[in-house]
């Protein structure tokens, strides 16, 4: 019987924990502010890979997807598709961006003062622009347009979303909200409204006016940042005078 000699297995591991160490140490000296896109992946992959070198794994990601944030963006199923990229790779990074959502969140000031657009994107839409996919959040303000709380209303693809306006109007009915913001992202095209967002707003403006509570403005954000307010181009003011135009007729009717 032989017995295999580990000798040159333990001097492989030894040199794979060395660059880790190097790697790790220069990342977090810097707090990440020099480091190429590979060299951060390369980081996250020593968390979740034991004893494997991870450079070519970072490198071949990067090539396949183009850049730290097409890695984030990428599906679960494409990252998989990449040799060495197990299941549980993938959802490592596929989750990144939502965590760095709930993060930013997490730090959204409580009972903060809504009064313009950049305000709204300010607390909720800086926290989903970078988005794969399309979110529908609602925030709460109070008769001081005071944040109450926001919720997450829809979660859909990335180009659209199903939007449950009975759970929304209940809710904000719940928490005794004066007035609602609606917001959500366009992760694949510009933040100007489509037809069917213009469309919808009005459909959910109707609703939340039955129950007395105002619309306060719709923002629409997308990837780069930009952001598109239903109150700025003049429709929360529109849907207003036809609201009120409708419960006219109906009191005269």
């Amino acid at each position: 019987m032989k017995f295999k000699d580990n000798h040159e297995d333990i001097s492989v591991l030894n040199l794979h924990e060395g660059h880790r160490g190097r790697l790790r140490e220069r990342l977090l000296r810097n707090n990440f502010s020099d480091a190429d896109d590979y060299q951060i992946l390369e980081y996250m992959l020593t968390l979740v890979v034991k004893r494997r070198d991870t450079n070519e794994l970072a490198h071949t990601l990067i090539s396949t997807f183009g850049s730290l944030a097409g890695v984030f963006d990428a599906s679960i199923d494409d990252l998989e598709q990449v040799k060495g990229i197990t299941h549980t790779m993938a959802y490592f990074f596929h989750s990144v961006p939502y965590i760095f959502r709930n993060y930013k969140l997490s730090k959204a000031k409580p009972k903060a003062i809504i009064t313009c657009a950049q305000d709204v994107f300010n607390y909720l839409g800086y926290c989903i622009y970078h988005l794969p996919e399309e979110e529908f959040y609602m925030i709460l303000l109070d008769g001081g347009n005071r944040v109450i709380s926001h919720k997450i209303i829809s979660i859909g693809g990335n180009s659209q979303v199903a939007i449950n306006g009975k759970d929304a109007v209940k809710f904000a009915s719940k928490h005794k909200a004066k007035k609602v913001v609606l917001v959500h992202n366009h992760p694949t095209a510009s933040c100007v409204a489509s037809e069917e967002d213009i469309e919808t707003t009005k459909r959910l403006y109707m609703m939340f006016s039955i129950q007395n509570i105002g619309v306060f403005d719709h923002l629409i954000v997308d990837s780069q940042e930009n952001f598109y307010s239903f109150a700025h181009e003049g429709f929360i003011a529109k849907f207003e005078k036809e609201c009120n135009q409708l419960f006219k007729d109906d009191t005269y009717s």
